[in-house]
């Protein structure tokens, strides 16, 4: 379908195109081959008069021109994606639909696997796609492709959050037969153990155990590092390595695996995990309940 010359079927290749900054990705993110896309982008540029992206270097940036259309763009895919959401007099099972939530594994073990499993037995058709935090979920959010969006203020989502959700503090972790001896753990002997340690985006995200640490001067000594808090317990259990992770989670390993938790021996400041949402699923009745339903009481 055309309007004024444009072809409405290529918003979303344009809009792939300009959030990745890369034909192959973009390609990728549109099921496309990439000669199909480029072919996309070349009538892409005859119709704006514009080159859109341009080289520098090995990289692909965006012109000025282009760079005015992501709002514009952002704001129409926005609004196709409330209409074709738009039911009517949807009852809870009737409602048929996929809800696309990215979040921590954090966020989904302390108390969004719950939330879900009640939503679904409410809804049986209700679906959900979680997909886990990268460099690019805050663009996914802005953009208006994702619902949902839980994360903690260790990552820069570059937006206000819309509700804040929980409150959480660090706890060590050990095994209950090689791990530490006492009720309570030293700084000494937390900082002469060898650590397994959890960190995001290509071991790129730290979390807040480490800015406490740096704040007081103090470097553990990082044997293991893993994506995710889930792999922690079978890295600790029958070795003298310990770890530190958030309480909500440790206290749930703990009922599953041989391990014991300690105080975490450094002042921290405490965890704090937000939602956050585009401004089109404000008036969105499946994803508010919803939310209202995954927040901890």
């Amino acid at each position: 379908m055309r309007l004024n010359g444009f072809d409405l079927n290529q918003i979303v290749c344009l809009d792939a195109l300009l959030t990745e900054r890369n034909v192959t990705r973009a390609a990728e993110r549109v099921y496309l081959s990439q000669s199909a896309l480029s072919t996309v982008l070349a009538q892409m540029r005859r119709h704006f008069d514009d080159p859109l992206l341009v080289r520098s270097g090995r990289s692909l940036v965006l012109t000025p021109f282009a760079k005015t259309l992501i709002a514009p763009l952002n704001e129409v895919l926005s609004r196709a994606q409330t209409f074709a959401a738009m039911r009517p007099g949807e009852n809870s099972d009737s409602i048929d639909r996929e809800i696309k939530i990215v979040a921590s594994d954090y966020s989904v073990t302390s108390f969004l696997a719950d939330a879900i499993r009640k939503a679904t037995l409410i809804s049986p058709k209700l679906r959900f796609d979680i997909l886990p935090l990268t460099e690019r979920s805050a663009r996914l959010l802005t953009s208006g492709e994702i619902d949902l969006l839980f994360a903690g203020q260790a990552m820069d989502i570059g937006v206000p959050p819309n509700r804040y959700l929980l409150e959480d503090e660090f706890v060590c972790l050990g095994c209950e037969t090689h791990g530490p001896k006492t009720a309570n753990l030293s700084q000494e002997e937390y900082l002469a153990r060898n650590h397994v340690v959890v960190r995001y985006f290509d071991h790129q995200l730290t979390f807040e155990d480490e800015d406490a640490l740096r704040k007081s001067g103090l470097k553990r000594n990082r044997q293991i590092t893993v994506w995710s808090h889930a792999m922690v317990p079978s890295m600790i259990c029958g070795t003298p390595l310990i770890a530190t992770i958030p309480r909500r989670l440790a206290e749930q390993m703990a009922q599953r695996w041989p391990i014991r938790l300690f105080p975490f021996p450094v002042q921290s400041e405490p965890i704090r995990v937000f939602a956050y949402w585009h401004s089109s699923r404000e008036q969105d009745t499946v994803v508010q309940s919803f939310l209202t339903a995954a927040t901890p009481v």
